[in-house]
């Protein structure tokens, strides 16, 4: 296997960050919404997909083009949440500066010494 890239490394250090966050406001939705009200419920899931996120930077961190295609799917539905939340009220400025990470972990997954690394 290729050594790691800079720029997997630095997608998989956003993918930790944002993966703890995640949990963190999850724990305290919860705790707040006192474990079975509707923001608990959301927080739950939150919890969930912070806990996902952060295995899918362990895997990128690791190599494993499968944890390469997730943190892909997360990327672009993100990017595709940020254009729909133009047609609800939200500004284009928020929406490009909602997707830049995304973007950038995209661009950065798929470089060419990104590719060479994830054996593709």
């Amino acid at each position: 296997m290729a050594q790691r890239p800079l720029g997997v490394t630095l997608v998989a250090i956003i993918a930790w960050l944002n993966g703890l966050f995640q949990i963190i406001g999850a724990i305290i939705l919860i705790i707040a919404g006192l474990l079975i009200t509707w923001p608990a419920l959301v927080g739950w899931f939150s919890l969930l997909v912070g806990i996902v996120t952060l295995v899918v930077g362990i895997g990128l961190w690791r190599g494993n083009a499968t944890a390469r295609t997730i943190a892909t799917i997360v990327f672009i539905v993100n990017i595709v949440l940020e254009v729909l939340g133009l047609f609800s009220g939200e500004t284009l400025w928020s929406a490009i500066a909602g997707s830049i990470l995304s973007i950038i972990g995209l661009i950065l997954l798929y470089t060419r010494p990104a590719r060479a690394y994830f054996g593709s």
